[in-house]
């Protein structure tokens, strides 16, 4: 019984920290605003080469965030697949960046480990569908300091313009919307 007193606080406890930080990163996809420059980043991609955001100034780029506990994300790789075979040849370049996994349990410990998960993602992916992932995929750090700069979805979707700047942000997007939102950006 002095167990059972013991843990549920503790539960209750973590339920709110864990309210907390939720909080106090889901306000900030509202914060950005279409027109206006994308959060820089560089990041490594399975390759372990850096690669930043303004390396692509001049190229339409399309952002999307997620993980292999993202169902959200894993239902859309499919579809844009198909998109990005359409775009690429019109100069659209599409990342993936991997973040945290929903599920608390795949949580990786290291950066080593989160590098697997991305690997993973990516190999598992192909085995499922017989296809591979056509974005390249880029790793987040272990602070998730791009995902939280982005605003903290765990299947958000953007697109930056030639000059830098966003012009399309989703929380959750259906392939078909994410063309029509390229199609007004070129």
């Amino acid at each position: 019984m002095r167990e059972l007193g013991i843990r549920v606080p503790l539960v209750l406890c973590l339920l709110f920290m864990a309210l907390l930080s939720t909080e106090a990163f889901s306000g900030r996809f509202e914060d950005l605003q279409i027109g206006e420059k994308a959060p820089e980043f560089t990041l490594k991609d399975l390759a372990e080469r850096e690669f930043a955001l303004s390396d692509l100034e001049g190229d339409i780029v399309v952002i999307q965030f997620g993980s292999s506990t993202t169902t959200n994300f894993l239902g859309q790789i499919k579809p844009i697949n198909e998109l990005i075979r359409k775009y690429r040849r019109k100069g659209v370049t599409f990342l993936t960046i991997y973040t945290a996994e929903q599920q608390f349990e795949w949580q990786a410990d290291d950066y080593f480990s989160k590098y697997q998960r991305a690997k993973g993602l990516r190999f598992q992916y192909g085995v499922q569908s017989g296809q591979r992932m056509g974005s390249k995929i880029l790793v987040d750090d272990m602070e998730e300091v791009v995902y939280q700069a982005y605003g903290s979805v765990p299947a958000g979707v953007f697109i930056v313009d030639e000059k830098g700047n966003l012009s399309f942000k989703a929380q959750v997007v259906k392939a078909s919307d994410l063309e029509k939102a390229l199609q007004k950006t070129m």
